[in-house]
């Protein structure tokens, strides 16, 4: 054989061998690094200011699965832009498990179709991690108008298209998204009255400036145990324990609407499974605390358990139930 080709072949052999070397020793302190993960601080990012509900559900979890995993989870909170800030926030992070994000319906399923270009792909840039809770919202309508039921509200929107108000939380918000959905559903028309929260849109519908509203469950109690506001249905699964008398949407034939408001721990696609798994696991720890389980029924709010899946499915089957329905809405918010 000639001598430039052994000289050749020799070469090609020990880049070969190197190469191997390197995949194996690369293979195994990523190994190291799962199997000994956490070995620091892991983070959890929320876009909700600290003392909302989101934060306060964020920091249960993360002070039970942190217990579970053996490791401080901080949350930082990084309000602002629709939950973008949040989003990008968690997504500059390595893709590590040591920087989470506390993910919510409008994070991964409403954003895509207000914030156009949204500068993140909710189902390529994520890969969830556990679903935490869902939050029930509750139809409603100030007692003035007489609107007592569903029958009642849909029978006089289709007999004066547009004149009833809807107050909501903000332009493409969960409480103005689930009433445009509902009025779909329902084949009727409602003019929508945004406001600068939640407190500020109930407020308006108790004093008649507008006649209908869909807050969060934990928000309209204390309005319809006081009768300021009548409730209409349940978008929730269940009736709930503080309404047993109220129906839900399924109930009176509106299908679709069982999980209008979630939230979960996602992170940034690409960490390893392992880490996911020990995270998903973790929050049985959570999900299985009187306490945890006491403050959550204060706040209106249900847990809900489920494989790291489960999270990016229930943000799939969301988008495509109510995507055509929101993209004729045309919105635009910035």
């Amino acid at each position: 054989m000639p001598e430039a080709i052994t000289n050749v072949s020799k070469i090609l052999m020990g880049v070969a061998v190197a190469a191997a070397a390197i995949t194996a020793a690369t293979t195994a302190t990523t190994a190291y690094a799962q199997a000994s993960y956490p070995s620091r601080p892991v983070r959890l990012v929320v876009s909700q200011a600290p003392g909302g509900s989101s934060d306060t559900i964020a920091r249960m979890w993360a002070e039970h699965a942190g217990k579970a995993i053996g490791a401080t989870i901080v949350v930082e909170n990084k309000p602002g832009a629709g939950g973008i800030i949040a989003a990008q926030t968690a997504l500059n992070a390595p893709a590590d498990g040591y920087t989470l994000l506390l993910g919510s319906v409008s994070l991964m399923v409403l954003n895509q179709f207000t914030y156009k270009p949204l500068p993140y792909n909710p189902e390529k840039d994520f890969v969830g991690v556990t679903m935490l809770t869902t939050v029930p919202f509750v139809l409603s309508a100030n007692p003035a108008t007489g609107i007592k039921t569903l029958k009642d509200l849909t029978e006089k929107a289709k007999a004066a298209p547009g004149k009833l108000n809807f107050a909501s939380a903000g332009l493409g918000n969960s409480t103005h998204l689930a009433v445009e959905l509902v009025s779909n559903a329902l084949g009727i028309s409602m003019t929508h009255i945004p406001y600068k929260g939640e407190a500020d849109g109930i407020l308006a519908t108790i004093g008649g400036q507008t006649e209908v509203m869909a807050p969060v469950y934990g928000t309209a109690l204390p309005h319809i145990k006081n009768h300021k506001l009548n409730p209409l249905a349940v978008l929730s699964p269940q009736r709930t324990p503080e309404l047993p008398d109220v129906p839900t949407l399924g109930e009176l034939g509106v299908k679709g609407f069982d999980n209008m408001g979630w939230s979960a721990v996602v992170s940034r696609a690409g960490t390893p499974p392992e880490i996911v798994e020990k995270l998903s696991k973790a929050t049985a720890a959570f999900h299985n605390s009187p306490e945890v389980q006491a403050k959550l029924k204060s706040m209106g709010v249900i847990a809900m358990s489920g494989p790291s899946a489960l999270v990016m499915e229930t943000a799939a089957r969301d988008a495509k139930a109510w995507g055509p329905t929101l993209g004729a809405l045309n919105l635009s918010a910035k």
